[in-house]
């Protein structure tokens, strides 16, 4: 992977108001695009997501210029949050992501600073 962003900055805020960087939006997008050929397989034996991925040359989501990015996110926002409550993803979140901190806050907000 070449990191052509900086991974700490943030640069988008999603829909429940938890600032994101392009690394943590790109792990999500792969959490998603996983459950999504995962879906697709157990249901119809082949993926037509995993094939668009290698016909294409897919290069990855942190390969992805910052707003490309956020458009492939803010498309995949609803189902991430849908796998997310159902215990759906196909594995952990990163231990970046902001629902990790929230997840461990007691009162359910995530601390600043």
């Amino acid at each position: 992977m070449t990191d052509n962003y900086d991974k700490d900055s943030i640069i988008h805020e999603d829909q429940r108001a938890l600032k994101l960087t392009h690394y943590q939006m790109a792990e999500r997008c792969m959490l998603v695009e996983y459950a999504t050929i995962r879906e697709e397989m157990d249901d119809d034996g082949s993926s037509t997501t995993l094939i668009h991925i290698l016909e294409g040359g897919f290069r990855g989501f942190h390969e992805m210029p910052e707003a490309t990015l956020v458009k492939e996110y803010t498309d995949i926002e609803d189902k991430f949050y849908r796998l997310y409550e159902d215990g759906g993803l196909p594995y952990e979140l990163y231990d970046e992501d902001p629902l990790i901190a929230l997840e461990q806050d007691e009162t359910g907000e995530v601390a600043n600073g």
